[in-house]
């Protein structure tokens, strides 16, 4: 190995474009890029409510989640709006509809009336409002009305809601106050907005809970934040192998629009490490233009959105940034190979399950869990047969809150003293698909593997509940069905699926972005939809196919949305009031959204991007400086749930902790570095190597 060196000043710069600025950003916060934008923009809609904590149907005797409205009752709603500016406005609302329907909704806003037909008329590409009934009542929905700009106010805005000439025909979703404190953190508070008359509007009661109706508002979000990856202002981002450069002076530029009443601030910090903390980096500075104070060559920028009224946005298209350096030693040895991970992590933060967790403990010894994967020969074996456990574990009287796999599972055992599993007469077990699939969740975690629960539907579709686990072994998230199990993969990798892959060959397949108001399930060809399919399912060795069931659940994969955090065992709330037995109505989701699927109005939380919605965990990325002739200073960093520690093994010896910085001397031949994390669980994670020679 040789070292050159040389101290003449050069410059580097690094221009970025708006997508892959977006697309690999460490934190986005109310923005949006679609693949048609110019640029990144602020977020486009808001949602006014304070019904979501209590909305759903309760496990609790008494509460009825539905009133009906007619006659001379009448319900009466205060949302308060700071702005009142918008480009738009639609009520949203979740009602049912009795079958033949021929009642009219009338909304006065602030003393503005509108009318809402029943669906047949107002709506009639619009099939799942009448389609599927259960009972004498439809299927619970989302319903939509628009209402001119101009009648919202600034403070407090007034809604009422009456059936016209007092028709029956409707009926009104109302979110128990009793149930508020599942959907809510503490401290929890009772908006007391919502109140009713019996008597056309004479006099008025208080109401038991909160209508669930909304204000879904086209506007752009007031502010935005962007935070860049951390960059190697120094020109070597994408090499195994830094060299030693030094950074004398560094400026950025970009090109953006930004029309009056919106603004872009900027402010960036440098660090002498790749990644930041507070002891090697400097404090976020303003930047105004001028070249920035430099800590080390490592730079992370940030750029603040705003917009005065919401009805405009500012539309950043590109960033340079120019760095002077001062080229030091070379490394001059030859790469030989690199294995290294993308670490992609949430904007929004997902507190990580406690895999020792008691409820999760007390799981995997009462349900003999390490029986269930003795014998497993991979990581992935070990998942499978967790899977096909919740397929057949018995299920006794489920709740929707809180989420208690050992108070759902019936533990019983055979005469042999085996526990005792359920066979089915069909490839679909029993329950609803809520319970085993969080049951798998809760197994899988309790063996140290993350996973979590997603649901997902489509208009005209009720929808399903999922889970969806990390694997190791593919280095990515699995989607994984309890109902059925079953699962979608690539046919020719043979690489499981994730929710979202599954939904983009769906999202390929539509002829046009799907509305509520044109579901594509009522106007495409169905059987075209599923034919032909790039992607297949793992069947198993069933006696019973589930090909039926996995292609009528392929047409549901339009929406989709999580729960954005993992420790929902270790702390109970806030969760969803319920989920799938009435339309999905929390508005602490996060939601997946794009160009074929917007994002839906009714929802705050939305994101297109991967690494918003799925964190890449496990995994280990370094970062290597030549430091002298015959060293590398490795950096490393994970995202792994129950971290404990870094493990690295030196030319295929054994194993051994190292810290989170590693100088590694090099010596002559062939040099393998190998890097990993470890969990609580005593489970390695996914290795990370590089080979250099010298």
């Amino acid at each position: 190995m040789t070292v050159s060196a040389a101290l003449k000043e050069q410059r580097v710069t690094t221009f970025t474009k708006a997508e892959e600025i977006y697309t690999s950003a460490a934190n986005t916060t109310n923005l949006w890029m679609g693949r048609q934008d110019e640029g990144i923009r602020l977020f486009r809609g808001q949602v006014v409510e304070n019904d979501a904590p209590g909305s759903g149907r309760s496990d609790q005797e008494g509460i009825e989640p539905f009133v009906e409205l007619c006659g001379q009752t009448v319900f009466r709603k205060i949302l308060h709006l700071d702005n009142p500016a918008v480009l738009g406005t639609q009520l949203a609302f979740i009602a049912k509809e009795c079958q033949d329907n021929q009642a009219t909704l009338q909304f006065t806003i602030n003393g503005h009336s509108v009318l809402r037909p029943p669906s047949r008329q107002a709506a009639p590409r619009a099939k799942q409002y009448w389609e599927l009934i259960v009972g004498e009542w439809s299927w619970s929905r989302w319903y939509y009305v628009d209402i001119p700009p101009e009648t919202l106010q600034l403070g407090d805005n007034e809604i009422e809601v009456a059936a016209v000439e007092g028709l029956a025909g409707w009926q009104l979703m109302v979110a128990d106050y009793r149930d508020f404190y599942k959907g809510m953190d503490d401290p929890v508070t009772l908006p007391h907005a919502s109140r009713y008359s019996t008597d056309g509007g004479q006099t008025w009661e208080a109401e038991r809970g909160e209508y669930v109706l909304r204000l879904a508002l086209d506007r752009f979000r007031s502010n935005g934040e962007l935070v860049s990856k951390v960059i190697d202002a120094a020109g070597e981002s994408d090499d195994a192998v830094k060299s030693e450069r030094s950074l004398q002076r560094i400026t950025l530029d970009w090109e953006a629009d930004i029309p009056e009443g919106t603004r872009l601030d900027w402010a960036l910090r440098t660090g002498s490490r790749p990644i930041w903390d507070a002891d090697h980096w400097s404090d976020w500075q303003v930047y105004d233009g001028q070249p920035a104070t430099i800590k080390g060559r490592y730079i992370q920028w940030k750029v603040d959105f705003s917009t005065a009224n919401g009805l405009q946005s500012p539309v950043l298209k590109s960033v340079q940034i120019n760095a002077d350096f001062q080229q030091g030693e070379r490394f001059t040895g030859r790469l030989v190979s690199a294995k290294n991970a993308q670490i992609l992590r949430p904007s929004i933060p997902m507190p990580y399950e406690d895999y020792r967790a008691q409820l999760l403990r007390d799981l995997r010894r009462q349900c003999e869990l390490d029986a269930v994967v003795a014998g497993a020969q991979t990581e992935f074996a070990k998942i499978a047969r967790l899977h096909r456990w919740a397929y057949h574990i018995p299920l006794s009287d489920c709740s929707h809150f809180p989420w208690d796999p050992l108070a759902w599972v019936c533990l019983e055992r055979n005469e042999d003293g085996s526990m005792r599993m359920n066979q089915y007469a069909q490839r679909r077990r029993d329950h609803m698909c809520l319970y085993p699939n969080v049951v798998l969740v809760a197994a899988c975690l309790s063996m140290g593997i993350p996973a979590r629960h997603l649901n997902f539907h489509s208009e005209g579709m009720t929808g399903h509940e999922i889970a969806e686990v990390w694997s190791n072994d593919y280095g990515k998230w699995m989607h994984l069905d309890a109902t059925r199990d079953y699962y979608w993969y690539d046919p020719k990798t043979l690489v499981p699926l994730d929710t979202q892959e599954i939904h983009q060959v769906l999202a390929e397949r539509l002829e046009r972005p799907e509305r509520w108001d044109r579901p594509y399930l009522f106007h495409q060809d169905l059987e075209a939809v599923v034919k032909d399919l790039p992607i297949a399912f793992y069947d198993g060795d069933y006696e019973h196919s589930t090909e039926e069931g996995s292609l009528f659940l392929f047409r549901s994969f339009c929406h989709f949305r999580i729960v954005p955090r993992f420790d929902v065992f270790s702390r109970p709330r806030p969760l969803p009031v319920s989920q799938g037995t009435e339309v999905w109505s929390w508005n602490g989701y996060l939601n997946w959204a794009d160009d074929q699927v917007p994002p839906l109005p009714h929802f705050t939380r939305h994101a297109n991007r991967r690494a918003d919605f799925y964190p890449t965990l496990n995994q280990t990325r370094y970062v290597a400086e030549a430091i002298d002739e015959l060293q590398l200073r490795i950096y490393l960093e994970t995202e792994t749930p129950g971290f404990t520690t870094f493990q690295e093994r030196i030319d295929g010896q054994s194993w051994q902790e190292c810290p989170a910085q590693i100088d590694w001397p090099l010596h002559e031949g062939l040099n393998v570095l190998e890097m990993r994390a470890l969990n609580n669980m005593g489970i390695p994670g996914v290795v990370s190597a590089l080979n250099v020679e010298v």
